[in-house]
This record gives C-alpha cells, sequence and structure tokens, in this order.
C-alpha cells in the first residue's frame, strides 16, 4: 500500500513537473481534457451551466441590450414556440404584427451547429422594493446549456442571437427615400409597392436580377477577402416609360435597403459630392436617374476651349484650380469607383438613362456599372404579366394573334402605355385586347389614350384657325369689291 502511495506521488510530481516545459494553450487543452474525464466517471457535479441575462445592468437605468435581442430572437423561433401551449402575443402599434413570446418560467429549446440549448424567462420581485424608480420586477433570460459545450456557445451563438436580431429588426423598420438638398439629405418614409413579381420584364431577368442581388448581400466575406469595396452597380438604359424607376424601387424591395436619390443639379462640386456620400449609410441604394442630362459633366481628357481659358485665368489670379471648384466627370468616378467609394459599405449604385450612348465609357466599365440591363419595348412575355396583374388572366384565345401582332408591329408600345390601355379597359378584356391590336398597327400617339384626345383636341383648334382665316380672307376680298 505504501509502495502505491509513493508511487502515485512520484507520478503527480512528474506530471507537476511535466507541465512547467508545456506550452500554455498546450497545458489548457491537458486541464479540460481531465476535466471532462473526471466529470463523466464522477457524476456527482452537474453537468450543465447556466448564463444570466437581465433586463438591467448595474441598476435600473442602465438598459441590457442583449435582453431586448434575445426577446426578439426567440419570437423569431416559431417551430419551438408553435410546440408550447401557453403562449404570450402582443401587437405592435407601428405595423401591426403579432409577436409572441414564452410565460415565465417556461423552457423554449433551440439547437445551433448540432448543440442543444434552454432559454427560460424569469420575473421576480426586486429586493427592498422599487425605491421610487421603475418596476419592481427584475426581468431575465435564463440560458442554460453543457459545460462541455462552453467553447462553442460563447460567443458563437450569443453572437448568432444578436445578428438574427439585426436581421430581424432591419426588416421591420420603415425603409426611407432620400434626396440631397445642397450639402445634406432629406427622408421621406418609402412605400413603393413594386416588386419583381410586378414588374412587366422578359422571360428570366427578374430571376437573374434577384440572383445577382442575393449573392451581393451575402458576398461580405468573398469581398473582403479579394480585397474588393462591397458594391454593386446596376445600369437600367432604355426609352421613357419602360419602368427604369419601378425596377429601381423593386430592387430596394427585394434587399430591403434605403434609397438615396441623388440630385446631380443640387450639387455644386466635387467636394460636396463626396460629403453627400459619406453622409450615406450601410444597406443603402444610391440612384442617379436621368445620368446624360442631369448636368454638363466635363470631360476628363479634352475640356473645352473657353472653360481652359478661364481656368488659367482663375489659377493665375489666385492659384486656385477652378477643377476643384465644380461637378466633373472625374468626381463622379471617384464618387462610385474611386477611394471614397469604400468610405460605407454594402451599397448599390444604379444609374439611369434614355440614352446609353452619350455617357462616357468610362462610367460603363465594370466595377463601376457591374449589369448593363436593357428596359425596351413590351414584349409578348411582358404583356402577358400586365395581363395578369391588371385583368386577372393567364390566357386568352386571342394571346395567339397578340403574339404575332406585338412580334411583327411596326409601332412599339412601352410597357407604361400598354399597362394605361388595360387599366381603361378592366371591366372589358376582349376591348382591352382589342385596343392594343389596333395600337400595335397604328401611329405611337393611339398607344395613349390620353395622348388621343390631345391630339383631337389639336386637330380641331387647327381647323377654326383654318376656318377663321378663310373668313376673314373672303370678307377682306368683299369689301375691296365694294371699294373699287
Amino acid at each position: 500500500m505504501e509502495s502505491l502511495f509513493s508511487k502515485l506521488c512520484s507520478y503527480m510530481g512528474a506530471f507537476a513537473l511535466l507541465q512547467t516545459f508545456l506550452p500554455p494553450p498546450l497545458r489548457q487543452y491537458l486541464d479540460r481534457g481531465l476535466e471532462l474525464l473526471w466529470e463523466k466517471l464522477f457524476q456527482t457535479a452537474d453537468p450543465y451551466m447556466e448564463l444570466q441575462v437581465e433586463e438591467k445592468m448595474g441598476g435600473n437605468h442602465n438598459v441590457n441590450v442583449f435582453y431586448r435581442q434575445v426577446g426578439i430572437y426567440l419570437g423569431s423561433l416559431r417551430s419551438s414556440i408553435d410546440s408550447h401551449t401557453h403562449l404570450k402575443v402582443c401587437r405592435s402599434l407601428e405595423n401591426g404584427s403579432l409577436a409572441f413570446s414564452l410565460p415565465d418560467n417556461e423552457a423554449l429549446e433551440d439547437s445551433f451547429k448540432g448543440l442543444h440549448v434552454w432559454w427560460t424567462h424569469t420575473s421576480r420581485e426586486r429586493e427592498g422594493g422599487n425605491n421610487g424608480y421603475g418596476s419592481r420586477d427584475e426581468r431575465g433570460f435564463t440560458l442554460r446549456f453543457m459545460k462541455a459545450e462552453r467553447s462553442i456557445i460563447m460567443p458563437a451563438y450569443l453572437d448568432h442571437v444578436s445578428m438574427v436580431c439585426a436581421e430581424i429588426e432591419h426588416r421591420n423598420t420603415e425603409r426611407l427615400l432620400y434626396t440631397n438638398n445642397y450639402g445634406s439629405w432629406e427622408q421621406t418614409p418609402f412605400k413603393h409597392p413594386s416588386t419583381f413579381d410586378t414588374l412587366a420584364l422578359d422571360d428570366g431577368l427578374a430571376d437573374r436580377m434577384k440572383a445577382d442581388l442575393d449573392v451581393f448581400c451575402k458576398g461580405e466575406s468573398f469581398y473582403h477577402k479579394n480585397g474588393r469595396a462591397w458594391k454593386r452597380g446596376y445600369l437600367l438604359y432604355g426609352p421613357p416609360g419602360t419602368g427604369k424607376s419601378s425596377m429601381i424601387a423593386a430592387i430596394a424591395n427585394h434587399v430591403e435597403y434605403d434609397i438615396y436619390d441623388l440630385e446631380l443639379t443640387k450639387v455644386s462640386d466635387n467636394a460636396e459630392l463626396k460629403s453627400l456620400l459619406i453622409q450615406t449609410t450601410r444597406k443603402a441604394v444610391i440612384v442617379i436617374e436621368d445620368i446624360d442630362c442631369s448636368v454638363e459633366l466635363s470631360n476628363r481628357t479634352a475640356a473645352k476651349d473657353m472653360d481652359s481659358m478661364s481656368s488659367e485665368s482663375h489659377e493665375s489670379s489666385t492659384g486656385v484650380s477652378n477643377e476643384g471648384r465644380k461637378l466633373t466627370l472625374s468626381g463622379l468616378l471617384n464618387f462610385t469607383d474611386g477611394l471614397w467609394s469604400c468610405c460605407g459599405e454594402e451599397r448599390i449604385f444604379i444609374f439611369t438613362t434614355n440614352h446609353k450612348d452619350r455617357l462616357d465609357s468610362a462610367l460603363l466599365r465594370p466595377g463601376r456599372m457591374d449589369m448593363h440591363i436593357l428596359l425596351s419595348y413590351c414584349s409578348f412575355p411582358a404583356f402577358k404579366k400586365l395581363a395578369s396583374n391588371y385583368l386577372g388572366i393567364q390566357d386568352h384565345p386571342m394571346y395567339t394573334e397578340l403574339e404575332d401582332a406585338l412580334t411583327r408591329a411596326p409601332h412599339r408600345i412601352t410597357p407604361a402605355a400598354m399597362a394605361e390601355m388595360l387599366i381603361s379597359n378592366q371591366s372589358d378584356p376582349d376591348a382591352a385586347f382589342r385596343l392594343v391590336m389596333a395600337s400595335c398597327a397604328s401611329p405611337p400617339a393611339v398607344a395613349n389614350p390620353l395622348e388621343v384626345l390631345s391630339v383631337n383636341a389639336n386637330k380641331r383648334s387647327i381647323k377654326k384657325g383654318r376656318f377663321r382665316g378663310r373668313t376673314f380672307f373672303f370678307l377682306a376680298a368683299i369689301r375691296g369689291k365694294h371699294g373699287d
């Protein structure tokens, strides 16, 4: 017995001496393994541990943000909540949505990377009363999990709870539309109903756009790994009335971003443009509509003779270049793809134009405008989408004839004009389709009923003018005869 005890002491001394030569990470690993082995061999200790998430921290006035995040996160676990028979429910005053939560002392199970955890909400009366401040109750959440899983739960699972909460809050937050007003942004609620399901687009375009946007929104690690700014550029071009503004609204609604509508005519110079960029937030769609006719952007390679002469005169007298005192193409390029474009992340730049050929080639290259999207006249697939949206019709006997008419039409019709014809004949689809057939074979003015009224009114005024002119001519001739 004494020999066994002496050997055990020798082994323990040798192990203690060995630990002094081991690096700290390895010692911690061995200690953790021995601790787990001891707990498995001797089940006297509780294998679970608990974390307390209190509503208040350090007193009555310090709010624990994580307490609110946990409540929002648990409310989103519908599969777990649906299995409970006792729930609390409330309706939000802002958006009218219902929110479910657990009563006190009810446990809710969650899983993360194959591990199981349990949440319990507790509420107890504060010791010594409320001391005249706030509620008398101390509320909090208790998180229970296996001790052996501590390294995974802390902090990976806790960070997961915060990230999911942030996504839920972003979806439920009212989105805003900003417009610039000489150096600052003014905001208004953005409630445009356009989505990719309501747009009249060619086959496959909506799916390609949604797929590209989804990849972008999930691509933070990809962009950072490759040393690229986390942004995306789209050029929407085509004739007026082809749905460019509706496409912008659909993009913003799909990714759930705010819109910054940049009016270049209200930007005085490059410095103000940079200032406006810095003021934008992440998760933003920055839009410049009709960029080819917003302002007269100077060419980078050759300025006009008058501008160069005035610039040289100004530099010689003041020593300050006139280039920095106006909005230039170079400043706009730096805004979209230069160093200043990296001042914020998760941004989408959208330019629109009716004439793509008028734009400087530097604006069109990949990295600035990554996708060029043509929104053209109404095709037959787009027409079917409009008929489904406005008339509720999926198929019709006239579709074959309409497809041939739209394909061979000498006069193309924009989706906006097509939608107006369908809206004005919602109660009579046959009349709407006959009007479309007639519009395909008639001058473009007939495509819009309002324009037809305007044209007819102009014709009537012209006829009246001719009649008055002829009348005055004959009266003058008669008077001339009598004068003779």
